[in-house]
């Protein structure tokens, strides 16, 4: 069975013993999670019910981020450095590091410690363009971020593009991002029911966090486009910087439903309601990193049958992608009734995907310690 207890008042471990008579190897490695935003980030769960699922004992980290008021850029830089001790505090035989941000994380190679290097995404070039860093900053992140991964025992990356980004010294796994086979659960009362929405009315949905990187400001012009189509709507399901902009066009069109953060467990009745999945990226030089296999909510929308219209991410069979100038646009013309987006398919599972790869990775990189 696996037992979650709480540690200090930041740490969340699952332990792992295995049944009796089970044959399961005793005395295994502990493997310690990290993730800044534990809470908002489901692949370490995932990782961590993978991991304990084969035996070892798992120790997850999340940030209690406690700075909560002044500027933005000063509770980052306080909560980074409280964050740098508390990992450094964290004891275990292997680490698992995800890559943002990766400066809370310079503790482990400075302490000579054995971590995978798990890169979600291009961290520091999305840096970059959310925030119009300049040419030095960005040099120093990037630093930062090689550095990283030079000293990690092994590297994974989320879709296989990423694999490729780089002539990396370490041994490189692809991990996809898929959800586990636990989030698809029968529904009984979708939202569009409780709310009264007929099935005739077409239901486009976007989940996730409302910043530039995300997207969540080209909703603005689709919005608009909707709002001349009858039995059509916008729902909005994510909290970030750009909140204030979503308020404003939730306000301004009675088409367009925003419903603010909803924890991920509680998703499904949300996803279960659209017709279609929406996910908006702006035009990048890093689109081809950006697929199905690393942006979870693409997984999400496939597991309960959504197909999914993107914007500014590398093309795939799966779902229709767009320049971002024509993504509104073409919002509309599915509400039309003129596009269709593919059909989605319905098996890219984190349980037969990806869960052999978490095991290879670390009794690869444990060989090495």
């Amino acid at each position: 069975m696996i037992r979650h207890t709480i540690h200090n008042s930041y740490l969340y471990s699952i332990n792992f013993f295995p049944p009796k008579n089970s044959g399961a190897e005793m005395g295994k490695p502990t493997i310690a999670i990290l993730s800044y935003q534990l809470w908002k980030h489901p692949r370490a769960l995932k990782l961590a019910h993978t991991l304990a699922k084969y035996g070892y004992r798992v120790k997850v980290w999340g940030s209690r981020t406690p700075v909560v008021k002044g500027p933005r850029i000063i509770r980052n830089m306080l909560n980074y450095f409280i964050a740098f001790f508390e990992v450094a505090s964290i004891k275990s035989d292997m680490y698992w590091v995800e890559n943002v941000p990766d400066t809370v994380y310079l503790s482990l190679p400075f302490l000579g410690r054995k971590y995978v290097y798990d890169r979600r995404s291009p961290w520091a070039r999305e840096v970059s363009i959310e925030f119009n860093a300049s040419r030095f900053i960005l040099r120093i992140i990037e630093s930062i971020e090689r550095y990283m991964m030079k000293k990690a025992l092994c590297i994974v990356v989320a879709s296989t593009p990423m694999k490729h980004e780089y002539e990396f010294g370490s041994s490189v796994y692809v991990v996809p991002n898929y959800p586990e086979k636990s989030f698809i659960r029968e529904v009984k009362t979708t939202i569009r029911e409780k709310l009264g929405i007929p099935p005739s009315t077409k239901v486009f949905g976007f989940v996730g966090k409302l910043t530039r990187i995300e997207g969540a400001d080209l909703l603005v012009d689709v919005a608009a486009k909707l709002s001349d189509i009858e039995n059509a709507e916008l729902w909005i399901i994510g909290d970030g910087p750009l909140g204030g902009t979503i308020k404003k066009i939730s306000e301004k069109f009675n088409n367009v439903r925003w419903f603010g953060w909803i924890n991920r467990k509680d998703l499904p009745p949300y996803i279960a309601s659209l017709d279609y999945g929406l996910v908006p990226r702006h035009k990048n030089p890093y689109k081809v990193f950006y697929n199905h296999e690393g942006i979870a909510k693409i997984g999400e929308y496939f597991a309960y049958g959504k197909p999914v219209i993107a914007s500014g991410i590398a093309p795939s069979p799966y779902y229709m992608v767009v320049e971002p100038e024509e993504f509104a646009g073409t919002v509309a013309r599915v509400a039309r009734g003129e596009l269709e987006p593919p059909k989605p398919p319905r098996s890219l599972l984190w349980e037969t995907l990806s869960e052999a790869a978490v095991k290879e990775v670390v009794e690869k990189c444990l060989h090495k310690t």
